[in-house]
């Protein structure tokens, strides 16, 4: 895929902050004797910030001398940016290398401390340059690749490996997190349990390898049901599942969750010790807003309770906890 990429986007980007045209110009020159490296060039901060914004260089060069801010200052509002995470494409490091005429090793020191990685002092060493350019952007090069690798092993940590969607531990994540935020917004928060009826009956008469992919798709059709982004279902174990719907009263989950009930039920599989010989699923509602005197799992205990209810109600139904506080 990343042969069908444009040329400037295969090559290392390097930024080099100078206020000196002069300046500018001839480390410009130099860098461009690398291969695979695109050079861009900025002569002050408010430019080269825009700049870092739009373009996520490689590495940045940076003279210590600014017109309208001091690199120190400059080199601090880089790293802001790196931490407040601008886009999910932003490296968390970028080598930063002062450039500067003046020797000053107090300078100097406040330049490492702010965030910076190297110095060169000028007039600048063509040699000695072009080899610290190389040895960062290796550097920087490992660095992405290990968030790059971090990021997935993130990603595949919270997914279930059978069918693709969350798992419980997203789920106990994502609860706690929007638990919070609907307690300082509040709003109500709601969970909708489900579970897949006569499942253990399922695996006897048609085997594993048939309730694997019923799961799957029970996943993907609930899944499908939701309409809102900030909406998600996760395998809560098992052939249960569980979906939180922040911001949604009992009333409006109750809708969603016999949406869900006749996704599963459409899906027309074949169960000959189900309910008039289809596959279906069973779903307990519980709503509350949340406050100091319910935890977030109170409110997954009450969903239980009201998938226990519709499971002894003769199952394939929706059944809204009695212990609702929304």
């Amino acid at each position: 895929m990343s042969d069908r990429l444009p040329a400037h986007l295969r090559l290392a980007t390097i930024l080099v902050i100078d206020p000196s045209p002069t300046d500018r110009a001839q480390i410009c020159d130099c860098l461009k004797q690398l291969p695979d490296v695109r050079v861009i060039a900025a002569g002050e901060a408010g430019e080269a910030l825009e700049v870092i914004r739009s373009t996520s260089p490689n590495m940045i060069l940076l003279d210590s001398t600014q017109k309208d801010i001091d690199g120190i200052s400059l080199t601090r509002a880089i790293r802001h940016l790196e931490q407040s995470g601008i886009s999910a494409d932003f490296a968390p490091w970028t080598p930063i290398v002062f450039l500067s005429s003046v020797a000053d090793e107090d300078v100097l020191a406040q330049g490492i401390l702010a965030g910076g990685d190297d110095f060169i002092s000028k007039p600048v060493s063509e040699v000695v340059l072009l080899a610290k350019v190389r040895a960062m952007l290796r550097i920087a090069a490992r660095q992405r690749e290990i968030c790059h690798v971090h990021r997935q092993l993130k990603e595949i940590a919270t997914l279930d490996s059978l069918t693709g969607i969350p798992n419980r531990r997203y789920f106990d994540d994502t609860l706690a997190t929007e638990w919070k935020r609907c307690l300082r917004t509040e709003t109500p928060l709601s969970i909708v349990l489900s579970d897949v009826d006569f499942f253990k009956q399922f695996n006897d008469i048609y085997g594993h390898q048939a309730g694997d992919t019923c799961l799957k798709a029970v996943a993907g059709t609930l899944s499908e049901s939701l309409f809102r982004v900030e909406d998600s279902v996760a395998r809560y174990g098992g052939e249960e599942f569980v979906a939180i719907l922040p911001g949604t009263d009992a009333e409006g989950a109750l809708a969603v969750a016999e949406r869900m009930r006749q996704s599963a039920l459409e899906l027309c599989i074949p169960h000959a010790s189900g309910i008039d010989g289809r596959l279906s699923c069973s779903f307990g509602v519980a709503s509350a807003r949340p406050g100091p005197h319910l935890a977030p799992q109170q409110l997954l205990r009450f969903a239980d309770a009201g998938l226990y209810a519709a499971k002894r109600a003769g199952r394939n139904r929706v059944s809204l906890s009695r212990e609702t506080l929304a």
